[in-house]
This record gives structure tokens, sequence and C-alpha cells, in this order.
């Protein structure tokens, strides 16, 4: 019997090896992921290496990791626009970081390299040192960051204990653990490998609970009994700056996501994130077109040199058409605006994206825009449903003096976001300098039910739940065609986003793509 099953096993990865003409769409994390993993699982069996190409609309690689830097007085200060940081768990991202030999950052990593000064600023960007700002009334609703004794009691006192922010950080540590699972399955050849998302959350139950309640609904059940106070000022905290939803919207796992990046170190990569994955194109290696964009993917005819045709206007303006094996869509469909299969794909792929603005600027905080008397603390975010003047402030340095927490007096480097065009004059009393970037950031994770579900006969315990939206995208987009060859990697986004999973979520696509379930 085990010969037989070596025999299946070997035949499959014979006809898997004749698909060598890749194409993937979109050099972010998840395109960049893509072909890197593909190499190098074709490289573990023993198998050629694929011709891969990778189509990038812009031109440059990261997606929505894309770094700036801006000179002020005569010192080069370093910003992530977008995917900013990750955390100590996010095993991908640590060990291709050392694998290219990039410099790790305290984040944020404002002056590029690793000192003394990013690691006391990683100490006053944690949770431990932010300020909810209520601008109504000019007050700081709640405000740590003075000390870790009195933090302690100002923690204990207006939450009543430490009880609720225990289990949170349970409940996040138990999420977290269960999205470590994927890890393991990497490291077996014939495990972990699905074809839908949902079949990825079967051995996940947090995670798979968490999908079907909005945060609010989820911590606030007879089972958590979170208390509301907290929930606002410290959950929702973390749901805004993450994802800028807050809890009575976002489900439970974009919560457990977001408390995640609030309560491990974060990193980033001095010079800029998408170094990353630039290293991992190159690493693959793959042949990247910059300013090419997709237009079409469809199948080919019987006599072509490949299932698939991919359609491309080039960077030189040419209409381009080339043939591949398979076809691997690592940009958001919704936003992307190709032409999939005769676009039948179109409406079981759409998802609703957060509209943003994030605005970077130098200059003098208004004297008279925070509580005076006390320094400024490292993150300062406005209460629970307020959009105004700002989402949240990241103070990412001060520039006249050495001390991180004393903003007042000079001029700072801030990162804003805000769901509409910031007023500058609103905030500063002078700008010296200022970059603003809009775009859709990532879905919004709302929950698969409205909090109802069906009872038993006796009326006592749910049995299943409603469903108000529809299923995470399919990953497999092509199952009836000639070599069901095309595959979405972007459907996990709907689940939760954050760059580590989307390199998860590339390799397990692509152990999909190239072996089939039954590799």
């Amino acid at each position: 019997m085990l010969l037989v099953r070596t025999a299946v096993y070997v035949c499959a990865l014979a006809a898997a090896s004749s698909a060598r003409r890749i194409a993937v769409v979109g050099a972010g994390a998840a395109g960049a992921s893509a072909a890197y993993f593909a190499q190098a699982e074709l490289q573990e069996r023993g198998l050629e290496p694929a011709e891969i190409h990778i189509f990038e609309r812009s031109d440059r690689v990261g997606g929505r990791a894309h770094s700036g830097s801006v000179v002020y007085n005569n010192q080069t200060l370093h910003f992530e626009q977008g995917a900013s940081m990750f955390i100590g768990k996010n095993k991908h991202l640590l060990d291709l970081a050392t694998k290219f030999n990039l410099s790790l950052c305290s984040h944020p990593c404002t002056f590029g390299h690793t000192n003394d000064i990013d690691m006391e600023a990683n100490g006053a960007s944690s949770l431990g040192a932010y300020g909810v700002w209520e601008p109504t009334d000019n007050r700081w609703v709640v405000r740590m960051g003075s000390g870790a004794f009195i933090d302690a009691v100002r923690m204990l006192w207006r939450y009543r204990g430490t009880g609720d922010l225990g289990y949170v950080r349970r409940r996040t540590k138990a999420a977290v653990d269960e999205f470590m699972q994927s890890y393991d399955d990497f490291n077996n050849h014939t495990a972990g490998i699905f074809s839908t998302w949902d079949e990825y959350l079967e051995d996940k139950p947090l995670l798979r609970m968490s999908l079907y309640y909005r945060a609010a609904e989820f911590y606030q059940s007879d089972s958590e009994r979170i208390r509301r106070r907290f929930l606002d000022e410290v959950v929702s905290l973390a749901t805004r700056v993450n994802y800028m939803q807050d809890v009575d919207r976002i489900s439970a796992i974009g919560a457990h996501i977001s408390m995640a990046a609030e309560s491990d170190t974060a990193y980033s990569i001095a010079g800029g994130n998408w170094q990353i994955f630039a290293n991992m194109i190159a690493s693959a290696p793959a042949h990247l077109h910059l300013n090419t964009t997709v237009r079409e993917i469809r199948r080919s005819s019987e006599d072509s040199n490949g299932p698939y045709t991919v359609s491309v206007l080039s960077s030189s303006g040419d209409e381009v058409t080339e043939y591949f094996d398979l076809v691997i869509v690592a940009a958001p469909l919704p936003l992307a605006n190709i032409r999939v299969l005769d676009d039948q794909y179109a409406s079981v792929v759409a998802a609703e994206y957060v509209h943003m603005y994030v605005t970077f600027a130098i200059g003098v905080l208004r004297d008279d825009l925070f509580p005076a008397g006390r320094d400024l603390p490292r993150l300062i975010v406005t209460p629970y449903r307020t959009t105004e003047p700002f989402n949240c402030l990241s103070i990412l340095a001060c520039l006249a003096q050495n001390s991180i927490q004393k903003c007042r007096d000079g001029p700072v480097l801030v990162k804003v976001f805000s769901h509409a065009p910031l007023d500058l004059s609103r905030v500063f009393a002078s700008v010296d300098w200022h970059r603003e970037q809009q775009w859709h950031s990532y879905p919004r994770l709302e929950p698969r039910n409205a909090g109802y579900a069906d009872v038993d006969d006796d009326g006592d315990e749910p049995t299943r739940f409603h469903l108000s939206r529809k299923p995470p995208p399919p990953i497999v987009l092509d199952r009836d065609g000639p070599a069901a060859g095309v595959y979405y990697i972007n459907g996990m986004e709907t689940l939760f986003s954050t760059m580590e999973s989307q390199t998860v979520a590339a390799r397990h696509v692509v152990r999909l793509a190239l072996f089939g379930k039954g590799g």
C-alpha cells in the first residue's frame, strides 16, 4: 500500500513539473511570496525551477509596503507609507530579513538604523504610551506612558483591575497560536493543502468562530464579559490604529490580530519594509515587469503554447499577449480592473476596502491642540466612532531635542490616519513639509453574520449561524478550465490582512497550484 501511495505521489509531482511557466499578477507581499515560495517548493521536491513572470502596474515593488523619506536639517528621516511594521511572531518576515541581511529596527525606524534612540522609541510606541484624546472638549479620556508603576495603577483604577486585559491577551495569544499552525503545515509536503479559506479555518476553532461575530459582540458575550469601557478605550484603539474600524463593526478576528500587533515587539526594516519583497523576487529568481498593466486573463485555444493567455499593456505602451501554464493573481481583484475569465468570478471576489488618507508632516503642533501641562504620548487616537480631526496621529520623531516624548516645543515628524483630507491648520501652528497619500488600504473586516443563530428544539443552544455576508473569495478561479490553473491569493484579506498573512496565504496557494490537494 505504501508503494502505491509513493507511486501516486511521484506521478503527481511529475505531472506538476510540466507546469513550468507561471504568471504572477502583482509585486507586493503576496506576489513576491508566490514567486519565492513556488521556487522553494519545487526545489525541496527536487524539481526543475519554474519560469516565473511578475507583472506590476506601478513602478516599484512592495505593493502596500511603500516607504518614503525626507531630508530635514541635513538628516534623512524614513517612514512607512503603507504596511509599516511586523511583530516578533511573524516568522516568515523575520527569517527572510535575516536571510537577506536586512537590518531590523525597533519600529518606527525613522532614522534608518538600529540604535539606542530607536530602541527607546519602541518602548514609547507600544500600548503603554498612548493617549485617547477627546477633541470636542480637549481632554485626555485616558493617557498611558508616565511610567510602568503609574500606568499600572491607572489601569487598575480605570478598568477595575487587570482581568479584562489579561483575558483579551489570552484570547489574542490563542488566536495567534492557531495562525502559527500554518508554519507546521509547511514542514510536511502532504499536509495543510486546502482549496478554500473556509477549509483553512477548519482546524482553527477560535479564528473560525471569531469570523462570525463583531468584536463588541464577541467580547461582551456571556462567556467573555469584557467591560465596554475597556473595549472602547483599549481594543477599539488597536482596531482603529491597525484597520481604521471600530469594535462594533470589525469582526472579532480583526480585533485579535489588532491586539497582537499592539502587544508584541514591533519591527521595521531599515530603509523600508519593501526590501524584503524585492529580495524575494530577486532570489526566486523571477522576471519582473514594472509599469506593466495586466488587462485580461483568459483560456487559450487548444493549439496555443499554454492553457492561459495574459494580455498586458507593457511599459513601452505595447499590447502584449503571453501564454502560461499557471496564473496566480496576487493583487486585490476589486481594485485591479482586470478582466478574469470573462468576468465570471467578478461577483464572488468583490470586497469593500477602507478608503483612507495618510498624511506625513513636519511642523510645530498647535499649543492649544492637546491639553496643556504634560508631555505628549507617542500615539494619539480619537475616541470610538470619532473621525475629526483625524483617526490617529503617531509622532515618529521629535526634531528639536533628543527626548522622544517632549514634542511640544519644536518641530515633529508625524503620521496621521484620517477618513478625509487632513486640515493641517487644525493640527499645526506651522508646517515645513508634508505629503499626503490616499488609497484603499485593506478590506472592511466585517463579520459573517449579524449575531443571530438558530436554536435547537428545546430553545437552548445555538445550532448554526445565519450568514449575512458571503464566504471569502475562492482560491481556485478556474476549476473547469483545461488546467484548472488560475488562482487568487488575496481572498484571505477578507479574514484579516497583514504582511505576514499575505506571505502565508501565498505559500499555501502556490502549493495547491503546483501540486494539488494530494501533494
